[in-house]
């Protein structure tokens, strides 16, 4: 088996506190540890902080905590914030209303390659399900299958490597120096939309090739409802068909403003 890579996991909240109760107790379990958890933070309040004082004396790697003020969606600044904060090469990238199942740590750094951007997915917890979860304070363990043929069949007969469609924020993985290459993320994109597939289409023009995974890499995403935040979300929506129509790679307002 090669060597895994050492990891910063960074994972993005705003004022749901018991979601990142749960997150981080995830993370605690898993068969791999990353080295370091990142919590970046688009201006939570106290709650959300006491959370994380309880927590990172007991718990198993470094939390850093990157707070940035409340001040409308800035998830890609804070993203930024994080990505320059991490210690390690390679990066794992959550939010902090994500379940993880055991091995999820462990699949990542299986399939990471240099010059690969990894695509999970998601599976959806329903409210009765997060209610109890989020009132009781912890979880019942989750279980998905976990299929490396299967894996690798879904990737290569449904997905080509050059396509961002599938894309989440809330689980891939790529390497650091890859995304100062691109300049991080576009941090004019002010609203929820796909801003992970625009970050994830300049790495892709750059060379880096997507590996979708399915079967492996499995979460569990708590539910919340439909958020607002979409305030410019067509504007957000063309920057992504920019990148891919024009061959576009770095942004102008990113990580070099860090």
């Amino acid at each position: 088996m090669k060597p895994f890579p050492q990891t910063s996991l960074f994972l993005t909240t705003y004022n749901w506190p018991e979601a990142l109760e749960l997150c981080l107790q995830s993370i605690s379990k898993q068969t791999v540890l990353p080295n370091e958890v990142i919590i970046a933070d688009d201006g939570s309040g106290e709650p959300t902080k006491k959370v994380i004082e309880n927590l990172k004396h007991n718990f198993p790697i470094p939390i850093k905590h990157i707070w940035q003020e409340d001040n409308g969606y800035r998830i890609n600044a804070i993203r930024n914030k994080a990505i320059s904060n991490a210690s390690f090469p390679y990066i794992i990238q959550i939010d902090g209303d994500i379940i993880l199942e055991k091995h999820f740590i462990e699949d990542h750094l299986c399939f990471s390659r240099k010059g690969r951007l990894l695509a999970g997915r998601r599976i959806r917890i329903d409210q009765i399900n997060t209610d109890d979860f989020c009132k009781n304070g912890h979880y019942s363990e989750l279980k998905h299958t976990r299929n490396k043929l299967m894996a690798i069949l879904h990737h290569r007969l449904l997905y080509s490597s050059k396509s961002v469609r599938g894309i989440r924020g809330c689980n891939m993985s790529y390497w650091k120096e890859d995304a100062y290459l691109i300049n991080g993320y576009d941090e004019d994109m002010n609203s929820k939309g796909p801003n992970d597939k625009e970050f994830s289409a300049r790495l892709v023009n750059i060379g880096v090739k997507v590996y979708n995974l399915k079967f492996f890499a499995n979460q569990f995403h708590l539910e919340h409802g439909e958020e607002g935040r979409r305030t410019n979300y067509e504007f957000v929506k063309g920057l992504l068909q920019e990148a891919i129509k024009s061959g576009k790679t770095e942004c102008k307002n990113g990580l070099s403003q860090k």
